[in-house]
């Protein structure tokens, strides 16, 4: 009895010191957002997709800012495969002049442009005929620099107008934000919206209303939601390192179609979150056809109809239900 007590008591100092901890020093809680430091699946080398069972994808890297460097790969659309083998970068370059439309991938916390889902997608939507190109934001994979909503939003703009610059002018340009991207897609978007430039469409997988509002509501936050003071132990110190991502107040200033994806189940990031963007945005919001088509177009392997909604198997969250 006497060593359960000495073991409690422990466990009770840890989970009174943690929040003190998280407010001395905020910058741990920015770490926990982006989680850039955690590489899944560990050891894998991103300059070469090849080994992710990507053959038809080129790896190279850009300098949004100068002597920072962000790791990039494009995926072709499938029925390329065969002339890109042994092709160099600038035959990947030119092949955006192309008939196809392309896909800017922005992915969420965690891993890197490599990760196992985020591979599977770029399958999926490059069978379909579309080019995906996916990037590390600064401090994730094999990217220089360190993490902040700013710097990622940055790069995001970067790549988008570099993407503009070699596809020809009549050709889509989808934006596709996946979890944490979402609010960097929204982010983005917002931007170009403001500068009158909108992309054809943006597509946002899980979104969240704002980082405040996803922290609260993450598993992680459970054991601590409702200790009187969390609010300012632990999203204050979000705030404090600047994260905002206020996709819900971004929808209503974006004028380009927009399709919202979001599993009921999702475990990470809640379905009401998902919800909650589109109700925000329902003034401004509309259903984008040609991003329709890549829902359509999917084979029965990953879309299973559900009345009005499909659900996407392919999916970190343990799928998608589509709503249109």
């Amino acid at each position: 009895m006497g060593r359960m007590k000495r073991i409690m008591m422990v466990l009770l100092l840890v989970y009174i010191s943690i929040p003190f901890i998280i407010k001395l020093f905020p910058s741990i809680q920015a770490k926990l957002v982006f989680l850039n430091f955690v590489r899944r699946p560990y050891f894998i080398d991103l300059k070469r997709p090849l080994d992710q069972g990507l053959n038809h994808t080129h790896n190279f890297y850009m300098e949004p800012v100068m002597g920072q460097k962000i790791g990039v790969w494009h995926t072709v659309p499938a029925h390329m495969w065969r002339d890109s083998q042994g092709k160099d970068g600038d035959w990947f370059k030119s092949m955006f002049s192309s008939t196809h439309p392309v896909i800017l991938y922005l992915h969420g916390n965690s891993g890197t442009r490599g990760g196992d889902h985020r591979v599977q997608l770029y399958k999926v939507l490059s069978s379909l005929g579309y080019h995906v190109v996916a990037f590390d934001y600064r401090g994730w994979g094999d990217s220089d620099g360190y993490p902040s909503e700013g710097a990622m939003t940055d790069d995001a703009l970067f790549i988008y107008d570099w993407l503009k610059q070699q596809m020809g002018k009549s050709l889509p340009l989808y934006i596709w934000g996946h979890s944490l991207g979402t609010g960097v897609g929204t982010n983005l978007v917002k931007r170009l919206c403001d500068r009158g430039s909108p992309p054809d469409a943006l597509v946002l997988e899980s979104p969240f209303t704002n980082i405040r509002e996803e922290a609260k509501s993450h598993p992680f936050s459970m054991v601590y939601r409702f200790l009187p003071g969390f609010d300012w132990f632990f999203l204050d110190s979000i705030s404090a390192n600047n994260i905002c991502f206020t996709s819900d107040e971004n929808v209503n200033h974006i004028s380009c179609p927009v399709l919202i994806l979001h599993a009921e189940d999702d475990p990470v990031v809640p379905f009401h979150l998902g919800k909650k963007v589109q109700v925000f945005g329902v003034e401004y919001v509309k259903t984008c056809q040609s991003v329709l088509n890549v829902i359509s177009q999917l084979p029965p392997l990953f879309v299973s109809p559900q009345g009005s909604c499909g659900y996407i198997v392919a999916h970190p969250h343990q799928g998608v239900n589509v709503c249109v």
